[in-house]
């Protein structure tokens, strides 16, 4: 969480709130097994993902997500 609340009050409870609401909507989701997959550093496959681009990074395993664009969803292990 930011930890500004003097300098920027507003902009921090706004980041806080959001914060909230997605951590609520995640555990809802998984109550209903709607999970998100795609994080930077999973090996990528190619039925659960879609690529834009390839680029070599030296931090990143050959074959890995070094980028996420948009999150992706699966509901009853099924790419939605």
């Amino acid at each position: 969480l930011r930890h500004d609340h003097d300098s920027h009050p507003v902009l921090a409870n706004l980041y806080e709130g959001i914060t909230m609401t997605n951590e609520g909507l995640t555990k809802a989701f998984a109550k209903n097994s709607l999970v998100k997959f795609g994080a930077v550093g999973e090996k990528f496959d190619p039925n659960k993902h879609e690529a834009l681009f390839e680029y070599p990074d030296p931090n990143g395993e050959v074959g890995s997500i070094g980028q996420v664009m948009k999150i992706g969803f699966m509901l009853n292990d099924r790419v939605i």
